[in-house]
């Protein structure tokens, strides 16, 4: 032979385990990913608690965990105040929220609020995380619900205000599900 040959290989596995098994709270591979990006701009009025994305994903085992990835760009008046909660079907996912609140305090995902200065309706904030969850079922919906809690409206994916300047920015959210080999 005079050097002009290739070899190809090619390896399926529906997973990958190491030879003595997975430690007690760990999990192996990544199986699968599905995003959803939102690009379209929302506004949220005071006491509503809406969808703002939602992504699902059909496991291949029913042993599998569910490590929820987002990105979210958030904006809200100059006294606007709201929250994020994170939800499998209509069942919060309480794990991913704080749990201390008392009195008229909230527990949340994430918490939406002012910087204290004013000027605020062209603000945003980018509020991100991961959390890995044992889902309910082998093909999970998880959504990321907002709600504005005190002052007029938050906004998904812009300013609250929408004037012709340059300094008015539409960005995108995403989130992201990754099937986890358990």
């Amino acid at each position: 032979i005079n050097g002009d040959f290739s070899i190809m290989s090619e390896l399926r596995t529906n997973r990958i385990v190491p030879r003595d098994g997975l430690t007690s709270g760990t999990f192996g591979g990544i199986i699968q990913v599905v995003q959803t990006v939102k690009q379209d701009y929302q506004t949220i009025n005071i006491n509503n608690e809406d969808d703002i994305i939602s992504a699902s994903i059909n496991l291949k085992h029913a042993s599998s965990k569910v490590m929820i990835s987002w990105s979210l760009t958030m904006g809200r008046g100059d006294d606007d105040y709201g929250y994020l909660k994170l939800f499998e079907g209509s069942s919060e996912i309480t794990g991913a929220s704080g749990n201390t609140a008392t009195g008229n305090q909230l527990n949340a995902l994430s918490a939406i609020s002012n910087r204290g200065a004013g000027n605020d309706r062209h603000f945003t904030n980018v509020l991100s995380g991961t959390y890995i969850h044992t889902p309910s079922s082998t093909s999970p919906t998880i959504k990321i619900k907002g709600k504005c809690t005190y002052g007029s409206t938050i906004h998904v994916n812009g300013p609250a205000q929408l004037d012709s300047q340059p300094y008015v920015i539409k960005c995108a959210s995403f989130l992201q599900l990754y099937e986890l080999a358990g």
